[in-house]
Order: C-alpha cells, then structure tokens, then sequence
C-alpha cells in the first residue's frame, strides 16, 4: 500500500508500498537526509546483526523481545526508577534495570508510537499515528486508548507535560492536541501557518509552551497566545528542551542549535561543530544536555560554557531519543533498537569542541 499522503512521504518514501511504511511516514518527512534506510529496513523486518548493545542469547534472535529491542524505537522516557520505550508497531517497553533487561508491555495498538511522558510514576501518556494517545496508571504495565482519529494520517511526534493532567501534544500538518484534565482532548492549530509544516517538538517553561517545526519555524505561547519567533535557519528543527534557567533550546538538521533565553525575542545560535543532525536530546542531572541523532552521533552540551564533547559511536544508525541513566550513563535508542552508553567509560574518548 502506498502512503494516503504524498506531501508527507515524497522526500523520502517514494519506493515504499508497505503498511508499515504509511504509519512510519508522516513522522520522517522531516528526516530524510539521515534515514534514507529506515523504511527498507521496516518493510523487510530486518535490523542489522551488530544493532544493538542490550544482550541476546545466542541462536534466540527470532523472538518478539529481541526484535522490539533491536527494531525501530522514537521515544524513550523515565517513570522513577523504570525505562519506557515506545516505537514501531505498537512496541512498548519497559526496563527495571537501567536497560540492561527489556520485556515488552501490553498495548491495545499495532500504530507506530513516537513519544512518551511520564508526569508521575504511575501515569503516563504515548502518542503516536493517526492521533493516537494510549494512557497507562500503572507505570507502564497496561495501556488504554484516550484518543485517535483513525486512517487521519497524522502523526503526533511529541507530547509534554506542563502539569501532571496538563499534556500537550504536537505534530504533523500543524497538528496540536492538548487536555486539562489528563482525559479531554482537544484539537487546534497556529494561525497563519501553512498546514503543511509539521511541528516535530515541544517544551514547556511553566505555562509557556515553545513548539519548533520545519524550516525554522517557531512558536511560543505567552498566556494562551501564539507568537512566532523564527529562526536565522531554514531547516527543520527536531529537538528542544527547556534549561534550568528557563532558556530554550532547539535542535535541527545538519548540526544547527539555538537557545533563546526567557524573555528574549530572538534566537542566539549555537555552534554543535558537527554537521550531523540531532533529532533527541535530555538533560542531565550534572546541567548538560545529551544529544542524539544521524549516522549514531553523541554529543554533550554544557550550556554554560557552550562546551561540547562528542561520545564515540554505539551505532552507524540513526538515534532517536536519549534518557539519563545512573553513574554516567545513557539509554539511547533508534533506527537498531536499545544502546547502552557509559559515558564515563568513554573517558576523554569525546572530542571537545
């Protein structure tokens, strides 16, 4: 089956006529420079022998653990002292052991899932294809559909917290979805934007809300209004967060960055000396952000200083989304599945820039 939206797969999904391709589709239009070999990769099944970090038994690589742990993940996220992972085909998850062990949760979707938030460590939301939102209080166990639009072709690429029952979500054509009571959820959009452009993230500073998107579009919500605040770029932007000190900070294609403190009505850039895309990053408990993205780059970002580290390679593969684990480690996962980090093992293996 070819994709139902042209506009969205085009750039990269030309020769793909999978089911598996469609719900992949939407949610790397923006990315194809890097993932030229996803939906190959989708449509067979296959993942690469040498793909991940996390242990299998020799001769028991044809089960489903193994596949969902090596197979394609967007999002990861911590619910205290448990990992959740959320990727292809309705793949959830969870790790009681810094990601050293997986299994997988029980979901009621087959849907590709992109992002995941825990507010508490009980209760969390994914979203995901076709509008969906699954809503877990269990930590992570069991999953219940909230929310989805079915065949809408719209893919949600991230979702947030801006208080426990407050979520806000966003992604392609212009997408937002958000609810007040961790239940509702409402549909709207940016005025005056063209709905072709995607909205690949979202952060919050307090009731503020920064979402970025494609050709350097960006948006902050000041008490309930959107204001444009583009930036001196016109490529797409993947990742943002929010510093301890309330800066923004966003991340896109071909190793650009930016931050804008609060308040500020401009963005200052930030030179990554990469020209490698970043499509998730973290912050870390030290006051560094992790970032991650094409062809398997690792970089650590102190903010401070503008200092950055680059981490050797776990992988030639793109990575998605990081989370911090204990004593200098990273979870990463991508394209291959789950990587284990050490940063501290690495040393001053990272080159400084």
């Amino acid at each position: 089956m070819a994709p139902t939206s042209a506009r969205a797969a085009a750039p990269r999904l030309a020769t793909v006529e999978s089911a598996t391709a469609r719900s992949i589709g939407p949610r790397f239009r923006s990315l194809a420079l890097a993932l030229t070999t996803l939906t190959a990769l989708a449509q067979a099944g296959a993942v690469p022998a040498s793909a991940a970090d996390v242990p299998a038994a020799a001769g028991n690589t044809d089960t489903p653990l193994w596949r969902a742990t090596h197979g394609l993940l967007l999002g990861i996220t911590r619910a205290d002292t448990r990992l959740i992972a959320v990727g292809n085909a309705g793949v959830v998850l969870l790790s009681d052991d810094e990601g050293n062990s997986w299994r997988i949760a029980k979901t009621p979707t087959d849907e590709l899932l992109a992002a995941v938030v825990f507010p508490t460590p009980k209760e969390g939301w994914i979203a995901g294809q076709d509008e969906l939102i699954l809503h877990s209080t269990d930590a992570g166990e069991t999953w219940t559909q909230q929310y989805i639009k079915a065949d809408a072709d719209q893919t949600l690429f991230t979702i947030i917290s801006i208080a426990p029952n407050h979520l806000f979500t966003s992604g392609a054509y212009d997408l937002i979805l958000e609810t007040q009571d961790g239940a509702t959820w409402k549909e709207s959009k940016i005025d005056n934007l063209d709905d072709d452009y995607h909205l690949n993230c979202a952060t919050a500073r307090g009731n503020d809300v920064l979402v970025t998107g494609e050709s350097g579009h960006a948006f902050i919500r000041y008490a309930g209004a959107w204001t444009p605040m583009k930036m001196d770029y016109d490529g797409s932007q993947f990742a943002c967060l929010t510093g301890s000190d309330g800066t923004f900070y966003s991340f896109g294609l071909r190793g650009s960055a930016f931050k804008a403190a609060a308040g500020s009505p401009k963005w200052t850039r930030i030179d990554l000396a990469t020209q490698e895309s970043t499509f998730g990053a973290t912050n870390l408990a030290d006051g560094k952000m992790a970032l991650v993205g094409s062809n398997g780059s690792m970089r650590l970002l102190d903010p401070a200083s503008g200092h950055v580290t680059a981490l050797p390679q776990v992988s030639e593969k793109a990575l998605s989304a990081v989370a911090e684990g204990k004593n200098g480690k990273l979870i990463v996962v991508g394209e291959d599945g789950v990587h284990l980090v050490d940063t501290a093992a690495m040393g001053t293996a990272g080159v400084g820039q």
